[in-house]
């Protein structure tokens, strides 16, 4: 059996999105014929782990090794120590997500500064000498015949360069999310180190032996701006466990409000104040009442302030509900229990979030409120549900309309092709190629 080097951040029992993917394909690779060790972080070591579930790892085929290193998360450490030497009670160093608007708003501080210097390419890379290390030295002993990384964040594909850097070791980059095309989750407040940015994306992109991209318009991205053959990029979707399947009595109840039902953090441009418009619309049209529907947004523990507004009506604040994260296995029935699955995915031309194919694999139809780009596209080529614009409200209540006044608990067919077992042998195939 041959051996693969998976360097990957997120992993079980961190219960990111980012995890799924590598745990999948760490699942099944095995029966291709090839045995993953997994160099990974540990949980333990983050400042904000979030929710932790172990039940994954259970999954996994006894072949698969999983080892941890630290992440020193050096800004945190700085901030930490600034707060103790300012006398700040309670501050643990954490700093908020970066956000250019706000920055341009109130002015760039020192402080933005410091955070983006701590940045480079994100706040894990305190992590890359670390994982860099740990991989070298695994590489060093031998036996391994591919080496595997996964981002964001793309410290680790810094880490698999490093690493592999003279091993001899073919090194297949994997792109969940762009890279400096990603303009959903903006990394830092300031663009003085974009270039810096750009030529280490470069660096990566042309020292993998295959780079691969999980949606055609990524690849295509990628084929513009270097000018690499064709087949030096690959494209491998996301997609979804074929043993996560509803139970028959998973189903939306009967006689019940009408659910639409939202799976995730809502960050960014995530924002579902657009269907609350579309609701108000369709209560002032006199189409439902307050008890006709509820919007569960799971994973979401309370309203942030730009939402008061809509909280403020009595009939929205009826009507939603803000619920704290959950494990996998208990958000896939509350999924399965609802009507309508919302999927919001505003400015991202390029890539399709995660949660999508978490819908898929329970087969509920998806409100898909995205703007033009790969997620619209799948959303519509496989007819997994309608997709409208967020700056639409009356599409967008007719859509909400027209799904409430079909057939309840409708089960939509899972396309084979995002079976994650034929995606895991499609890696398997590239993954053979680039030792040939």
């Amino acid at each position: 059996m041959r051996r693969l080097l998976m360097i990957v951040y997120h992993f079980p029992p961190l219960t990111t999105s980012g995890t799924y993917r590598s745990l999948q394909f760490a699942r099944y690779l095995p029966r291709y014929g090839w045995k993953p060790t997994v160099l990974t972080i540990r949980p333990e070591c983050l400042a904000e782990p979030g929710l932790l579930d172990d039940e994954p790892l259970r999954s996994l085929p006894e072949e698969v090794r999983v080892l941890r290193s630290i992440d020193p998360e050096p800004l945190r450490r700085i901030l930490g120590w600034r707060d103790r030497l300012l006398g700040k009670a309670g501050g643990n160093g954490s700093t908020p997500g970066a956000d250019p608007a706000v920055a341009e708003r109130r002015g760039v501080t020192w402080r933005d500064w410091l955070s983006d210097c701590f940045s480079l390419p994100d706040r894990q890379m305190g992590w890359i000498p670390v994982a860099a290390w740990r991989a070298g030295r695994l590489l060093q002993e031998g036996g391994f015949d591919g080496v595997y990384s996964s981002a964001p964040p793309a410290s680790v594909h810094l880490a698999a360069l490093l690493a592999s850097r003279g091993s001899g070791v073919p090194w297949i980059a994997d792109f969940r999310d762009p890279w400096v095309s990603n303009r959903f989750l903006p990394v830092r407040s300031t663009s003085f180190l974009d270039p810096i940015d750009r030529s280490l994306e470069g660096k990566v992109v042309r020292a993998a032996d295959r780079v691969v991209a999980n949606t055609v318009e990524l690849a295509d991205d990628f084929r513009n701006r270097y000018a690499l053959p064709a087949d030096h990029f690959a494209i491998i979707s996301n997609g979804y466990d074929p043993e996560e399947t509803p139970a028959p009595d998973d189903a939306p109840e009967p006689g019940g409000p009408f659910t639409i039902t939202h799976a995730g953090t809502l960050y960014g441009r995530r924002d579902p104040a657009p269907l609350f418009r579309a609701i108000r619309l369709l209560l002032d049209r006199g189409a439902l009442a307050p008890d006709d529907l509820r919007v569960r947004l799971l994973g979401t523990a309370g309203p942030e302030p730009r939402w008061e507004h809509w909280l403020a009506d009595p009939d929205l604040a009826r009507m939603i509900r803000f619920e704290p994260k959950v494990r996998r296995d208990e958000a896939f029935r509350v999924l399965a229990a609802s009507d309508l699955l919302l999927l919001i995915q505003a400015g991202t031309e390029l890539q399709v979030p995660r949660k999508l194919f978490d819908y898929l694999s329970v087969g509920r139809p998806i409100l898909a409120m995205v703007t033009p780009g790969a997620t619209r596209n799948i959303v519509l080529r496989e007819g997994l549900g309608v997709a409208v614009g967020p700056e639409d409200p009356e599409a967008l209540a007719d859509r909400v309309l027209e799904a409430m006044r079909a057939p309840r608990g409708v089960f939509h067919g899972k396309p084979s092709r995002f079976d994650f077992r034929r995606l895991t042998g499609e890696l398997a195939e590239l993954l053979e190629e680039t030792r040939s």
